[in-house]
């Protein structure tokens, strides 16, 4: 892997999880966790590439384990930016709601819970009857148990905000599970939507491939993925320092996937199409902004603590280069913002297609 692509799949942001067992008075959530587990027609994904597939996985699982409360706070106004689009695009909300049967929405890396939320806060919009209500029911899936547990109690708390204007029940099931293995029987779900998740998954091609399983027919898949750095201004800031500076081939760094492939809306919709799916599509949300990060130094601080490839290679770098990186992105970030007068530039792409209604 050259330093160039090194340093591309080097940004991962994302979504982790855990479950809990807690009740709202008025609305019943109900939290299981299922162990993660990799079965043997999987097993190939975690020892091929002299075991990379595994390494990869620890990496991830470790470093969000750490670091989900800084991307909670740093990435968390930046990537809720998405959420309208993510789930308007996924299905949700159904245009007519099924007395027969619940809407089930997936969301895949959950992590802090923001998509989640989201559903629940514009499925209580629509103001209906409790026993049309309790026919949606959300599923949150992730692998990092400190994740579940943040989203089941910013959950929570939304639902007790929510009960004094509404009496509905809830119905919301947090699984610890892998996204290239998805626990879950065939057609189980209407809608799956993964923010940012799909960056950090080794094998993106057996996400897409389980989420075709685990779809019904007529059901849509939505996820979200950071447009190219040249675009992207916080990335390119990082990633010009680095390079610059620093020193991109930190040693025992897992190869990954480019973290930006899903940023090319040919790539990204040919992609779902091979799987399978129709009704292909890819948006660009081009007006996004990092309105939290207010300097290069919370710039690098971010990086450095709520993610998981970055992380590893700026701790990685010796104590005299990640001073000279520091000090560079925040040289960058000057520049290019007018020191600060506005925000950064940070586009994303959502593609979404749709699994066929005779398969």
């Amino acid at each position: 892997m050259t330093p160039k692509m090194l340093l591309a799949a080097a940004f991962v942001q994302r979504q982790h999880f855990h479950s809990c067992h807690s009740f709202v008075k008025h609305a019943v959530v109900s939290c299981r966790t299922r162990a993660m587990t990799i079965s043997s027609s999987d097993s190939d994904a975690i020892v091929d590439s002299a075991g990379e597939g595994k390494r990869f996985f620890e990496m991830e699982q470790r470093n969000w384990e750490q670091g989900f409360a800084a991307y909670d706070e740093g990435f968390g106004p930046l990537t809720r930016q998405t959420i309208p689009t993510l789930l308007s695009d996924g299905g949700f909300l159904p245009s007519n709601i099924d007395d027969d049967r619940q809407f089930k929405l997936l969301d895949v890396a959950t992590g802090p819970g923001f998509v989640l939320t989201a559903a629940i806060d514009a499925a209580m919009k629509l103001d209906l009857p409790e026993e049309s209500f309790s026919n949606f029911q959300f599923t949150g899936l992730d692998i990092t148990q400190n994740f579940l547990q943040m989203a089941n109690q910013r959950i929570n708390a939304q639902l007790q905000e929510q009960q004094h204007k509404q009496q509905q029940q809830v119905t919301i099931d947090f699984v610890e599970g892998s996204a290239e293995s998805l626990p879950f029987d065939d057609g189980s779900f209407d809608s799956i939507v993964c923010n940012f998740g799909i960056l950090h998954f080794f094998h993106p091609d057996r996400f897409l491939s389980e989420s075709y399983r685990v779809l019904r027919p007529g059901g849509r898949l939505s996820f979200s993925a950071w447009a190219p750095p040249t675009r992207t201004e916080g990335f390119r800031i990082a990633l010009e320092s680095i390079a610059e500076v620093g020193n991109p081939n930190v040693e025992g760094l897992p190869d990954g996937p480019n973290f930006f492939d899903f940023g090319d809306s040919n790539q990204a919709t040919n992609a779902l199409k091979e799987i399978g799916f129709v009704d292909t599509r890819s948006v660009e949300l081009s007006e996004m902004k990092w309105t939290s990060i207010k300097n290069g130094s919370e710039l690098y601080d971010v990086l450095l603590q709520g993610t998981s490839r970055t992380r590893e290679i700026l701790l990685g770098q010796t104590e005299e280069d990640s001073a000279a990186i520091a000090s560079l992105m925040i040289q960058k970030y000057d520049a290019i913002t007018d020191s600060g007068k506005r925000s950064l530039a940070m586009p994303a792409l959502i593609t979404s297609g749709c699994k066929p209604t005779s398969v």
